[in-house]
């Protein structure tokens, strides 16, 4: 109960500062990554079909690798 209090103070300290902030830093930010709408096989000028090949075959390894590492969340593991 103790780490709520700064938690929330943090919560709208940053709140603050974006509100404040925002009419200064939004236009500049906006002006940078604004793509329009683009996807990312555009952005990157690939196939459509390789990005999501990609994707699939990158989440089955990181999958892998956190079952191999044994590195699931403890208490799920102790209900088994």
């Amino acid at each position: 109960m103790d780490y709520l209090v700064p938690g929330f103070l943090g919560f709208l300290t940053g709140a603050v500062i974006y509100g404040l902030t925002y009419q200064q830093v939004f236009p500049k930010i906006s002006a940078v990554a604004n793509f329009g709408a683009a996807i990312m096989p555009e952005l990157w000028n690939i196939n459509a079909a390789l990005t999501i090949i990609f994707f699939a075959l990158f989440s089955l390894l990181l999958f892998y690798l956190i079952d191999r590492n044994h590195m699931q969340r403890k208490d799920k593991l102790a209900k088994h």
